[in-house]
């Protein structure tokens, strides 16, 4: 009878301590579990579906999602892509906090289902689809998974920034199109310091307005503050809605098309909606400048940003103060938001040993070496073509980028032998690159030194003493770069006759000197052909572009573009900029005014010549004289012609 009291006790005493030491395991278990991300916490105002299941089938949500989860992997293997993803679509609600098959959902969009259809309108409303799943979506309700902005950033680099969609430059062009709607075109021909300056209003409406700092117990609609702080906008609303628009993503992208086709079409146009007309005429009215331009439209931009895209401007801005001037018209820009903000979150992790932290890092690089190579866009509404050409501001910006990621790689203990060895040659080819891309665009001093940075760094590795590549004269090392590297197509050639027809403005037309410029112009011209006489086209009018060996539709196009690249770089004098416009030819200044102008004249305000702008940079006679009609949506617009021919 004693020996069972005394089971019987013991045994209390050691339930007793199992549950005081259960309960001191809960804190650490809590935190080991927010460090792996397999929990969130529940929020206020989670869509209802959401809720409503997560309370009616309770523990019995895991089992519908494995079953579900096997029945679509069932499916994308019997190749039925649309059950799979109307099926991955049910899991996602059973178990919104399940990240990988959002992933899975919004891959099978952009990847699979898009390439079914038929139209470049279908693919890419597919492609969106994907990307909106999990940016609107998939973050909203992982904020913390990795994996998530692994994805949607790589949907952004590869499915739109790279070639290998045969519909990309169409991706392209309907992404710029989407972003100068919302945010217009700050970065074109502005220095970090510019660009950085145009967007702080964005970011500071969100500070202002949108703040999660704000006190939320007597919070007050943001339009509502916006009245307080500048009361005058509060009738410009009024205005604005009595022709038929809200203050809102709509409204705004309105504000944007009409400051899209503005230059082309030229101020007091007819829009054929004419609340479009009304809506110029308020823009366009001096009286409306300051409540419009300088409070009432940075307030929508940051509200259509946090509230439709769940971007944060002030990362935004980090970015491009981090980076340089960002055109979020570009898909590479995304891509290095998705994936910083995912390095960032990876960052609060205990675990981060994870491959997805290694590959997330490595998408900021690649972003930033897709913005060396082809980050600046000229993008025309009127016919929706895009073109996209190296830009040398992010030099820099890559090689800071790569080291920075390698440093982080060896906290994490990635920065194996493999990696390291890795890293040492995509170094070493941006550094080429880096000489390269300086020299042709005119800045010899920065070629000169990099190449002493390649030879100092990388001289004595054996494949490069045996080449004797780095004993040639700087000039010699960009020749042979050139004649080496057909395959890379525009990332070298394009460049490199830009180059020789940038000198064909400055020294040419810039001097009066219409000898020197004929001499650059042959010699360019003549380098095309030799590029196109060394390479097969397989499909050269490609809808996409695919078999495609350069971008350009012809020469005098490229002739075209190019004038406008330089025209509206910072990086040229702007008087001297002035005379080569004065002294061009009147039909090419007649095809390109429309897309220099603002630019220009944004510039010639900072360095104090606005009152002059008119006499440095005339407008050219109106071609044909007659009212062009502005259309209010890009599918219905015909074609312009901006391609320069000869005199």
């Amino acid at each position: 009878m004693m020996q069972g009291r005394w089971l019987q006790s013991a045994a209390v005493i050691i339930a007793i301590l199992c549950v005081l030491g259960s309960t001191l395991l809960v804190a650490p278990i809590n935190q080991q579990r927010v460090d792996l991300q397999i929990v969130h916490e529940t929020r206020y105002g989670d869509a209802p579906k959401y809720a409503l299941l997560a309370a009616s089938l309770g523990t019995f949500r895991g089992i519908a999602a494995d079953f579900l989860w096997y029945r679509a992997e069932k499916l994308k293997s019997e190749g039925k892509l649309f059950e799979a993803n109307t099926t991955a679509g049910w899991i996602t609600t059973l178990q919104p906090r399940f990240g990988q098959v959002w992933v899975f959902q919004s891959w099978n969009m952009a990847y699979n289902i898009s390439v079914l259809t038929h139209t470049p309108e279908e693919r890419w409303d597919w492609v969106n689809k994907g990307i909106k799943l999990l940016r609107d979506e998939g973050v909203v309700y992982n904020p913390n998974n990795i994996a998530i902005y692994r994805q949607l950033g790589w949907t952004f680099f590869h499915k739109i920034g790279q070639s290998t969609d045969d519909m990309n430059r169409y991706y392209k062009a309907k992404l710029a199109e989407e972003w100068q709607e919302l945010l217009g075109t700050p970065t074109v021909g502005a220095t970090k310091e510019v660009a950085v300056k145009l967007f702080k209003p964005i970011a500071g409406a969100a500070d202002l307005y949108f703040s999660e700092k704000l006190d939320t117990t007597n919070a007050v609609d943001p339009l509502t503050h916006l009245y307080a702080v500048h009361p005058p906008t509060r009738e410009l609303v009024s205005r604005i809605r009595a022709i038929g628009f809200e203050p809102d993503q709509d409204g705004l992208r309105a504000y944007g098309r009409i400051r899209m086709f503005e230059p082309y079409v030229g101020p007091g146009a007819e829009y054929a909606d004419p609340r479009y007309t009304q809506l110029a005429q308020l823009v366009d009215d001096p009286q409306n400048k300051v409540a419009l331009e300088e409070h009432l439209v940075p307030f929508l931009q940051a509200k259509v940003l946090i509230e439709d895209y769940h971007m944060s401007p002030q990362r935004m801005l980090a970015l491009m103060e981090k980076f340089g001037p960002m055109d979020w018209r570009h898909a590479a820009s995304h891509a290095c938001y998705w994936g910083a903000t995912g390095v960032e979150k990876a960052g609060e992790m205990k675990d981060r040993t994870k491959i997805d932290v290694l590959n997330t890092d490595r998408q900021v690089i690649h972003s930033m070496q897709m913005l060396m190579n082809s980050g600046s866009i000229s993008y025309n509404p009127m016919n929706g073509r895009i073109d996209t050409v190296p830009d040398p501001r992010f030099i820099d910006s890559y090689g800071d980028a790569m080291v920075e990621a390698n440093e982080r790689q060896v906290q994490v203990d990635w920065a194996g032998q493999g990696n390291e060895r890795a890293f040492k040659q995509g170094h070493e080819n941006f550094l080429l690159r880096a000489v390269l891309y300086s020299y042709l665009y005119g800045d010899a001093e920065k070629a000169k030194a990099y190449y002493k940075e390649i030879r100092d760094t990388y001289g004595q590795e054996p494949h490069n003493v045996v080449s004797g590549r780095y004993k040639l004269s700087l000039e010699d090392l960009i020749v042979t770069e050139i004649r080496d590297d057909w395959q890379m197509t525009d990332q070298v050639a394009r460049p490199f006759i830009e180059s020789l027809l940038i000198k064909a403005f400055r020294e040419g037309w810039g001097q009066g000197r219409r000898n020197v410029f004929e001499r650059y112009y042959e010699l360019a011209k003549a380098f095309e052909k030799k590029l196109i006489e060394n390479k097969k086209y397989d499909n050269p009018t490609a809808e996409g572009g695919q078999g495609r060996l350069i971008s350009w539709e012809s020469f005098d196009h490229l002739v075209g573009e190019t004038y406008i690249k330089y025209i509206r770089s910072p990086q040229y004098d702007l008087i001297e900029r002035s005379t080569v416009y004065y002294n061009s030819p009147t039909n090419i200044r007649v095809a390109t005014y429309p897309a220099i102008k603002d630019v220009v004249a944004r510039h010639a305000q900072e360095q104090g010549f606005g009152n002059i702008i008119d006499q440095m940079f005339p407008p050219p006679p109106e071609p044909g004289g007659t009212q062009k009609t502005a259309p209010a949506r890009v599918e219905d617009q015909p074609a312009q012609d901006t391609t320069i021919e000869r005199k």
